[in-house]
């Protein structure tokens, strides 16, 4: 028995499995990488947009409620009157803190009022406030100006507006809005990640070697396929080759000329049995390579068949061999590949011949009906034993009943097997030691190519 894989293509196939495990978790990490990387900015995203949206809130809602007052008259208090700022307020505890705070100042930058607790900041807000910054901007700007102030693990967004009457300048007001701690929350999330994708990377690692081996099933079978092929191959070629030189060898040493002429005969033999055998791996490298097409056509099988009895009754004769044809059917049209139908009767047929006795027979049965063609080749040779018909459309298979008397290259019915596959039919052989060989055959007559 053959070994299903050498230890050299065991180590190929086991170091690709490997990689393409490893490029499957190594593909993970960097997919996990990015998912952090947009986590990352997409949260930033949020807690910037939402602590936007959360001060001009607080602003829309202070102009609703202030619309009475006079902004005049609020911006522009005496310095001397604003309120302290109180470092904590007694009866409110850090949970109950605004989500929003406001700090309002005079057209001189002077503080006029303002909270000193923010919800989700576990410091005063003047260590946050004022923002000399927004406050050196406000006299000159129109517009809401926003920025982003990290204090310790904090993430502070401050908001300035100014107040305007005419072109006389008021005040501004800045709000403050804790963001929370987006690294620290970040950090958190990295580390569950890791140790997530530490469990992962393994199960993927397993997952992915297990899958790749599934998916490498098909290059085993091919290496298997090209290494029994090139075995086959260097089988039959040694024996034709070893005849041929032991042959011209002794064509040397002979003296008559018709010891020659016998040598240089049986070299011809070997030679036409080399050739006809490159010819068969030649056509099944193009059927393996996809270069072989089915190119379908209206032709006469009865006609094609009346043809190929033709050409094989010389043949027959020289064998002793009684060769007879029937066809059934009102009409031989068949839809199909010419060609390689015509290579099909030539395999079965000549198979027949070959492979039978002397004053023996060989018959061909062809039936066309209205959607299914039919055909039969039987013979009288010596039969093909029951375990070798399982095997008689392999390549290079040939039964153990057979011998070098009736050369053969192992390849016609593994041909012959690929044509009826390709037009979408069936082959089936049945066989009687020392009574005969059956080759049956079905097929669409109106076959269409895919």
């Amino acid at each position: 028995m053959k070994p299903l894989s050498t230890p050299t293509e065991r180590r190929l196939l086991r170091r690709l499995q490997w990689r393409l495990a490893l490029g499957f978790a190594v593909a993970f990490l960097v997919f996990d990488m990015i998912v952090v990387a947009l986590t990352y900015v997409v949260l930033d995203y949020h807690f910037y947009t939402d602590a936007k949206a959360a001060i001009t809130a607080t602003w829309r809602q202070e102009d609703l409620t202030q619309q009475h007052h006079d902004p005049d008259e609020a911006a522009t208090r005496p310095s001397g009157s604003h309120q302290p700022i109180p470092s904590r307020v007694p009866h409110l505890s850090p949970d109950d803190y605004p989500r929003v705070v406001s700090w309002r100042f005079g057209p001189h930058n002077q503080f006029l009022n303002g909270f000193s607790g923010v919800y989700g900041l576990p410091v005063g807000v003047n260590t946050i406030l004022p923002n000399h910054a927004l406050l050196s901007q406000a006299r000159h700007s129109h517009q809401p100006q926003f920025t982003v102030v990290e204090y310790q693990q904090y993430r502070v967004m401050v908001g300035s507006r100014s107040f305007w009457k005419g072109s006389r300048f008021l005040g501004s007001e800045q709000s403050l809005y804790s963001m929370g701690r987006l690294e620290t929350l970040m950090a958190g999330l990295v580390s569950v990640d890791l140790e997530l994708s530490a469990v992962i990377v393994v199960l993927i690692m397993v997952l992915a070697f297990w899958l790749s081996g599934r998916a490498l099933d098909p290059v085993r079978a091919a290496l298997r396929r090209q290494r029994d092929f090139i075995q086959d191959v260097s089988h039959e070629l040694r024996t034709p080759l070893t005849i041929v030189k032991s042959t011209l060898e002794l064509a040397l040493a002979e003296e008559s000329r018709t010891e020659v002429d016998q040598a240089i005969q049986s070299t011809l033999l070997e030679v036409d049995y080399v050739t006809r055998l490159m010819s068969d791996l030649a056509t099944l490298a193009r059927i393996d390579s996809g270069a072989t097409l089915i190119e379908p056509e209206l032709f006469d099988l009865f006609q094609m068949t009346d043809e190929v009895i033709a050409g094989l009754t010389p043949l027959a004769e020289e064998r002793g061999i009684q060769l007879s044809a029937s066809q059934h059917g009102p009409d031989g049209a068949v839809l199909g590949d010419a060609v390689h139908i015509r290579q099909l009767l030539l395999i079965l047929l000549d198979n027949a011949l070959k492979y039978n006795h002397a004053k023996g027979w060989a018959r061909i049965e062809v039936g066309v009906s209205t959607d299914t063609v039919t055909l039969s080749v039987a013979n009288s040779g010596p039969g093909i034993p029951a375990e070798d018909l399982p095997h008689v459309f392999n390549r290079f298979y040939r039964s153990r009943a057979t011998n070098r008397s009736a050369p053969g290259s192992g390849l016609g019915l593994a041909i012959a097997d690929w044509i009826v596959r390709s037009h979408r039919g069936t082959i089936h052989v049945s066989s009687d030691p020392g009574l005969g060989t059956t080759f049956e055959v079905r097929w669409p007559r109106r076959w269409e190519s895919a």
